[in-house]
């Protein structure tokens, strides 16, 4: 539901700078925290994490009815280390639970689930805010019904079972392991640094979030909609995360397209031309509108855009696209690391990486933006850090196996296993080294 809130690119009684600088902060915590995220997931597990990491969502919220800019960018700072302890586990938990065949779809329920949350809160602020009229400001008791839903939803995550509990649908055990520890969890989180897949996905993983700031803070909080025609823009962009993520997840699964290599290319190329289609078509609305041209002081005479001004529902469509373009281009990176791994262990690791990655660029995006740089500028770079990271990707779809074989240590009784499809397979330790070799060669 925070998303929802971000989405109407609303900052309460903070200023716009101060929402730009509180992003930063998120996104620079965020970034450091990530990868910290995954040795406390692997240490403590998610029933510690999750609702502790919850709780900093609620601050934050607070945060933005607040007058004090220095507390909205401290609140900021303590929700990039919860975010990172969230997203790490939920990332975790979303890559290594289901079985192989079904990565995309269990990419599909959480996104879906996750983004009914970001539209059931894009309608209490419709709903609140659709008498505003021209106001500039998301109202105070919109904040107050995000914080009472989003403190049961924290404390909700204390109920969640411990990995080691869990079982998957055909009778495998999710996790196997014992606790880890620090050292063990600094030697492996640097070993993700000369992995050569986890370098080559920088581009995509950086841009992930990148168009966050141009699609909320430009586009529809950039000053050329009144505040109901961004509520219902909101509303549209988190209901559509919800259908490109349950119809992309499900194309990622269907085996009739071919095996997983050549579903991770069919993928890669969906999204390519999604994103390219969507960010050309905002290269023509942007033209519409500058910084300085919806500018009230420098243009006293300007009027913003509302939800019956002609005109409205083709910019409404496009930015209900831009969540469709993002819940597949999000889908699409998970499912590939999902490719690499099923182990709990090393997902967490992988998604904490990508986290990292991700809120870099979100930090520097948010920069960008607080420097008050042109939209036209921001949509340019966006769009063509989206084009190199997408294209680089092929070159890991490449080493896409259909079956992930790994040896897995680290275990309950102290020993080692070969994993196949996620399955502990019995076998004679000649085929173990077959096996460890071929994952090796195929991953």
């Amino acid at each position: 539901m925070y998303n929802a809130l971000t989405g109407m690119g609303g900052a309460g009684q903070a200023d716009t700078t101060a929402a730009d600088n509180s992003a930063t902060a998120l996104a620079v915590t965020f970034t450091l925290c990530s990868l910290i995220g995954a040795p406390l997931f692997n240490i403590f597990g998610h029933r510690v994490l999750i609702p502790a990491a919850g709780l900093t969502y609620v601050l934050y919220v607070g945060a933005f009815l607040s007058p004090s800019s220095a507390f909205t960018i401290v609140a900021g700072a303590i929700l990039g280390v919860g975010a990172g302890c969230l997203w790490t586990a939920q990332g975790a938990i979303m890559v290594s639970y289901p079985n192989e065949s079904e990565k995309g779809k269990a990419f599909a329920i959480f996104w879906g689930v996750f983004n009914l949350g970001g539209t059931v809160g894009a309608c209490v602020a419709l709903g609140n805010e659709w008498s505003a009229g021209e106001a500039s400001h998301v109202q105070q008791s919109t904040y107050y019904a995000f914080i009472v839903i989003m403190t049961v939803g924290a404390c909700i995550g204390a109920l969640l079972l411990p990995a080691n509990k869990v079982i998957r649908n055909d009778g495998s055990q999710v996790s196997l392991h014992k606790y880890s520890n620090w050292k063990r969890e600094a030697i492996e989180v640097l070993k993700l640094f000369a992995d050569w897949r986890m370098l080559v996905m920088i581009p995509l993983m950086i841009s992930s979030n990148w168009f966050y700031t141009y699609q909320q803070q430009a586009y529809n909080g950039g000053g050329y909609f009144n505040i109901r025609a961004r509520a219902l823009n909101n509303l549209v962009y988190w209901a559509m995360q919800i259908l490109g993520a349950g119809a992309f997840g499900w194309m990622l699964d269907l085996k009739a397209l071919g095996n997983r290599k050549r579903r991770a290319y069919i993928g890669n190329t969906v999204v390519i031309v999604v994103l390219g289609a969507l960010w050309i078509g905002a290269i023509f609305i942007q033209q519409r509108f500058t910084r300085d041209s919806v500018n009230v002081t420098l243009h006293p005479d300007f009027v913003k855009m509302d939800v019956w001004t002609p005109g409205f529902g083709p910019l409404c469509l496009e930015y209900a696209l831009f969540g469709m373009a993002d819940s597949i281009y999000q889908g699409f990176v998970y499912w590939l690391l999902g490719t690499m791994t099923n182990d709990t262990e090393r997902s967490a690791r992988y998604v904490g990486f990508y986290k990292t990655i991700q809120n870099t660029g979100n930090a520097i995006a948010s920069q960008i933006d607080a420097k008050r740089t042109e939209f036209m500028t921001e949509l340019i770079i966006v769009f063509v850090l989206n084009m190199v990271g997408l294209f680089l990707a092929y070159v890991v779809c490449y080493t896409v196996p259909d079956v992930t074989v790994e040896e897995i240590d680290n275990l309950a009784d102290g020993g080692k296993e070969i994993i196949v499809g996620g399955h502990v397979e019995t076998i004679e330790d000649g085929q173990k080294k077959e096996l460890g070799e071929k994952s090796e060669v195929d991953l």
